[in-house]
């Protein structure tokens, strides 16, 4: 029962494995910055068909975007587009190639999840980082360790008795 997750964004995050298992990891930037939508949506459908190849999941996970009222004022129709856009990449392509347990995860139940609690951004992405650092996942970047966030989250959904808990033995989570 493979799970891909993904964090999806310019620098997508993406994490993939059985429940119980170490996931591979990584991130992926789909084209330089200043590219169009179509080259980053041609080049995430490539990437989305290669990674299906290669590990042959059988759910694929995202988190689900914001509402765009969530951001006012600190958005503009090119982010909402490929914040939207991308979802919609991924989740045709999956489809086309058989994989139809696709799900969305809301943001603030992976972090209830994965670090015990739900606050601002950059202090999230810090706690984050570090949950997965000390569940021995070497990451390079934010968007990496919020993918492997998402997929340890829907392992526990789909596998409780199997998926790798979070919270340290006798302690107390990040």
């Amino acid at each position: 029962m493979t799970v891909l997750a993904l964090d999806l964004a310019s620098r997508t995050g993406w994490a993939v494995g059985e429940p119980g298992q170490t996931p591979t990891h990584g991130s992926i930037l789909f084209a330089k910055p200043g590219a169009s939508h179509e080259a980053i949506f041609s080049k995430a459908w490539g990437w989305m068909e290669s990674m299906l190849a290669d590990f042959g999941p059988r759910t694929v996970v995202w988190e689900a975007p914001m509402p765009t009222s969530f951001s006012k004022g600190r958005s503009n129709i090119n982010t909402t587009t490929l914040l939207y856009g991308l979802p919609a990449i991924i989740g045709g392509c999956a489809y086309r190639c058989g994989v139809y347990d696709l799900r969305k995860a809301d943001t603030r139940d992976v972090r209830m999840h994965f670090i015990g609690c739900n606050p601002k951004r950059d202090r999230a992405k810090a706690l984050v980082m570090g949950q997965c650092r000390s569940m021995g996942w070497e990451i390079k970047d934010d968007n990496e360790a919020d993918a492997l966030a998402t997929w340890n989250y829907m392992c526990a959904i789909l596998s409780p008795r199997l998926a790798l808990s979070p919270t340290p033995m006798f302690g107390q989570r990040v």
